[in-house]
């Protein structure tokens, strides 16, 4: 207990040699003397010593919790009639035990809270899925591995599947959880334990690549997937049986320059670690050869400097950099398009579904790039995954819910009013809602209704929706609104074909709702707002001539014949501070940030070295969605961009083999254009740096 390690500590210590090292410290510096009045304190103050630990810790440890490399100094520790400096060591190390026994302790109060927490969540939850009859996934694939381990009903188990398996494929093996390969082995026990009596050849297939596995929140590891195919390595070699590995360099997809750029790239020692590893050299030989790439590499764009003061509504400093990058990209498909570019490999011109932007994370550079292309009547298909509350489309529904629920919420009235169900311009809803005084916007919207055919179509639509509101399920409700009453239309109308999705998933939720609850406008709007829907859209089944933006983990499996990737000088930010041991399997929670457990930072720096081994796995698979052309380009923050970033290995590796050119953007984008020195790669025929 925490009071047991004071009291302690308290108590022990070597009290002479301290009080002897604190008169030699007050004969020598000003810091000297400073450290010496703190310790002769600590040492007359026994009493009230447990209120001086911090102020007595700090004499001898740093902010961040490492022994002073200076305790005394030279000359004071050698006119010291003791040994000084000896003392200082030895207490300096007592106060770190000490520190880190106690942070340890609070460590462990900490994570044994968070865990009864967890075990009172985790068992509601599990009597509410017996209480409906629900599994979830993971419930799937646990009580699935406890029927194959379990005592006196595995072995029946396993031998009456056993006559119904011949062969077992594994896709995509790297994305494999530790559990659903334990699945996989019970399964393939027999397999190759000995002559089979049937005569049955009985075979495992496993596709996967180590490079791609970028899934480790799901707790995949790539190196289980080695591990698992060393195991099954040994097994079929100790059955006699025939093993191959069997390496796929051969790519159908991208063209020789691009897979160039990603061999030259993970050539480079920085970028190996945790993407090679099983020491093999990465290498890719292109189906397409002789087919026309390009690889660009853009100079960043460099935060501003700060400007003069100008002129009140004067524009005082250029677009961010972000904001910038978002530009050109959208800037350079509108020229492609303008102009007739063509991809050679496909002798056709670009369009606009060629066309793919892939970032790391979902941050403001997304919506400044959505932006941007709408600014240049770029079709788009817009992002990949939506917080349904944060759509413009299902905030107007939520704004006329509301409204119906009180019409009194003048701003709200006004925000349905300007939303795309009615569109009301600027000056008319100025000229209704000015100089009404205590009225209420609704009251002046009936009283103006007489004078105004198009006052009295909306008041008459509003008046009717409330004269339903509280009888009609919200389902019916929306549906009326959005169908007879031409809401879809008009949504679509103003905010584009994106805005299908959110309405669409917004009915279906509102079906929901009504199936599982008492329908009520009220509570489905309450539902609604603390839910925080988020909704996947599925480029690889849409059709449409559109750019796509996704994340790199959205992007696996697909492919484009032009990726951007944009989002490339920034890394992940470490986590919060509860880690999972990975021997034991248990969480360590470190409440405050400046507690220092040396256990919990051992933990904590592995966590960083996998999640940054991942973050270069996911370069991989970025690079490896493009088809014919690819551009890596970036932003700088006022913070300089780390050395292991995506885009300093990007051009580690292409100076290698690309060539430099003159970047100037001030063409696209004028004054908010950049200039600087990037690299370009290009092969095949008709292969032309743009």
């Amino acid at each position: 207990a925490a009071e047991t390690l004071l009291a302690g500590f308290c108590a022990g210590g070597d009290l002479d040699g301290l009080r002897a090292a604190a008169a030699a410290l007050a004969a020598g510096s000003a810091t000297d003397s400073g450290r010496g009045t703190i310790i002769a304190r600590w040492c007359e103050a026994a009493e009230a010593r447990s209120d001086l630990i911090d102020f007595y810790a700090a004499a001898f440890l740093t902010d961040k919790g490492e022994i002073r490399k200076t305790l005394i100094t030279k000359a004071a520790a050698a006119a010291a009639e003791c040994k000084a400096a000896a003392i200082l060591a030895a207490e300096a190390e007592r106060v770190k035990t000490f520190l880190e026994a106690r942070a340890a302790g609070e460590v462990l109060a900490a994570t044994t809270a968070l865990v009864d927490l967890g075990a009172a969540l985790l068992d509601r939850y599990d009597r509410q899925k017996r209480r409906e009859g629900r599994l979830d996934y993971d419930d799937l694939v646990l009580k699935t591995l406890d029927l194959l381990q379990a005592q006196g009903v595995a072995p029946w188990v396993l031998y009456k599947l056993d006559g119904g398996i011949d062969h077992i494929l594994i896709d995509e093996a790297q994305d494999t959880n530790p559990e659903q390969w334990r699945i996989v082995a019970a399964l393939a026990e027999e397999f190759f334990a000995g002559e089979d009596p049937r005569g049955r050849k009985r075979t495992v297939f496993a596709v996967g690549d180590a490079k791609q596995s970028i899934y480790g929140f799901q707790r995949t590891d790539p190196q289980a997937f080695l591990d698992m195919r060393q195991h099954f390595e040994w097994r079929v070699n100790a059955a006699r049986q025939q093993w191959l590995t069997l390496p796929l360099e051969l790519s159908f997809r991208s063209a020789a320059p691009v897979l160039a750029a990603v061999d030259a790239i993970f050539r480079q020692p920085q970028a190996q670690d945790g993407v090679v590893l099983d020491g093999a050299e990465i290498r890719h030989l292109a189906a397409r050869s002789g087919q026309a790439g390009l690889v660009e590499l853009w100079p960043p764009i460099a935060p501003d400097p700060e400007e003069e003061p100008q002129l009140p509504f004067a524009r005082q400093r250029l677009l961010p950099p972000s904001a910038r990058l978002a530009a050109a990209i959208a800037a350079t498909i509108r020229r492609w398009l303008d102009t007739g570019e063509r991809l050679p490999a496909r002798d056709r011109e670009i369009r606009p579904g060629d066309v793919m932007v892939l970032v790391r994370r979902r941050n403001a550079f997304l919506g400044e790039l959505l932006r941007a292309l709408k600014q240049r009547q770029i079709p788009v298909a817009g992002a990949d995954r939506l917080v349904l509350t944060q759509q413009l489309a299902v905030q107007d529904l939520i704004a006329l819910g509301r409204f119906l629920l009180l019409p009194e919420d003048d701003l709200n009235l006004a925000t349905v009013l300007k939303g795309p169900l009615f569109g009301i311009d600027e000056e008319s809803l100025f000229d209704l809602a000015h100089g009404r005084g205590a009225e209420s916007l609704w009251s002046r919207l009936r009283a103006r209704a007489a004078a105004d055919p198009r006052l009295r179509e909306i008041a008459e639509r509003l008046s009717a929706l409330l004269a339903r509101a509280d009888f009609v399920p919200p389902y019916e409700l929306y549906a009326e609104i959005l169908g007879a009453g031409g809401g879809r239309r008009a949504v679509l109308e103003r905010l584009g074909p994106e805005a299908a999705d959110p309405v669409e998933e917004f009915l279906s939720l509102a079906l929901a709702y009504e199936r599982e609850h008492v329908p009520s406008l009220q509570g489905f709007l309450h539902w609604l707002a603390t839910g925080e829907t988020e909704v996947k859209r599925d480029f690889a089944a849409r059709e449409r001539d559109e750019v796509r933006i996704l994340t790199v983990h959205g992007a696996k499996g697909l492919e484009a014949p032009i990726v951007f990737l944009p989002d490339t000088m920034q890394v992940p930010s470490p986590r919060a501070d509860l880690v999972w041991t990975r021997k034991e399997g248990v969480p360590l929670w470190r409440p405050r940030g400046n507690l220092s457990v040396p256990s919990h930072d051992r933990e904590r720096e592995a966590l960083r070295r996998r999640e940054m081994q991942e973050y270069r796995r996911l370069l991989y698979v970025a690079l490896t969605r493009a088809q014919d052309r690819l551009y890596v380009c970036g932003w700088e923050t006022q913070k300089k961009a780390p050395e292991y970033c995506w885009y300093a290995l990007c051009r580690a590796g292409l100076k290698t083999i690309a060539a430099p050119f003159d970047f100037d953007a001030g063409d696209l984008l004028g004054r908010d254009g950049w200039r600087g020195t990037g690299f370009v790669l290009t092969g095949g025929q008709s292969a032309v740096p743009v």
